[in-house]
């Protein structure tokens, strides 16, 4: 592949974007498989790059596909359609995930690769991507609005048909914090307006992810928030990394749906305790 990148370049600095983005596309129709989605939404922004000195209509429309192929590339000018999240079918999705490694060891290293990313004092981006992460491998539809589309919450879950959890995610907060600050609640509040925008009358559960409960007296919020704290925080992903170390033994290609659900209520992972029993209500100063 890099002989054809390299040779796209090559035709773009020399004054031929057309050749180059022909190149491009040869790229992915030729090498990058279908599935891989994210991988051929990059090539194909890298087309629209190379087709907008000739035609910015087109390269808009190439950016269109790129984006919906690949959410966290660039937005294009126009023409970006916003996509509900809906909720799936969880324990096949679960297994699903599982079938997706070659082996127990490697599907144990991506939970403990989940793990180590959900704490505090982690970057932003990092633990919002982990946390989607882990959204993904306990078997719920998700997105990182604020990433992919600039605007809502860090994150957002579907665990259930017409059933969410919005999550904003403060991990970079210090944890000798005292208080929730005004804008830290003033974002939460965004993130609530814009849900109940885009998904009126769905049911949504939001949390805050933050090591404080205690909202400041200049800060306040608009709808109900849990909040998620340090100790609740390491209770999650202990339970999580418990829940797949259930798999570590058996063949990822042959799990009964009756096993996966008792391993999750065995290790509280249900929706019910997940949008209860992790959380904390907030108190003000």
């Amino acid at each position: 592949m890099l002989p054809l990148t390299l040779t796209a370049e090559q035709k773009f600095q020399e004054g031929s974007p057309d050749e180059a983005a022909q190149i491009i596309q040869k790229l992915i129709d030729e090498f990058i498989p279908t599935e891989a989605k994210e991988d051929r939404g990059w090539y194909l922004q890298e087309t629209a790059i190379y087709t907008y000195l000739s035609s910015k209509t087109q390269a808009n429309e190439l950016q269109v596909k790129a984006h919906k192929l690949n959410k966290l590339l660039l937005r294009p000018k126009s023409g970006m359609k916003f996509e509900k999240l809906v909720g799936q079918k969880r324990i096949e999705n679960i297994k699903a995930w599982l079938r997706n490694f070659e082996n127990n060891e490697a599907m144990l290293l991506a939970v403990e690769e989940i793990a180590g990313n959900l704490k505090f004092g982690v970057s932003a981006n990092d633990f919002e991507e982990a946390f989607d992460r882990l959204g993904i491998a306990l078997g719920f539809g998700t997105q990182r609005p604020d990433k992919e589309w600039k605007e809502g919450p860090d994150n957002l879950w579907a665990v259930r048909d017409g059933e969410y959890l919005l999550a904003d995610c403060k991990s970079e907060v210090e944890l000798s914090r005292l208080e929730i600050y005004k804008t830290e609640s003033g974002q939460m509040n965004n993130a609530c307006a814009w849900f109940k925008n885009k998904y009126s009358n769905a049911k949504v559960t939001n949390l805050l992810i933050i090591p404080t409960k205690t909202i400041s007296k200049a800060a306040g919020f608009n709808e109900p928030v849990g909040i998620l704290r340090k100790s609740n925080l390491k209770k999650l992903v202990h339970n999580f990394k418990s829940f797949f170390s259930e798999f570590k033994n058996v063949d990822l290609h042959d799990i009964s749906d009756d096993k996966v659900q008792e391993f999750l209520k065995t290790h509280g992972l249900s929706v019910h305790e997940l949008l209860g029993n992790y959380s904390e209500t907030p108190k003000h100063a």
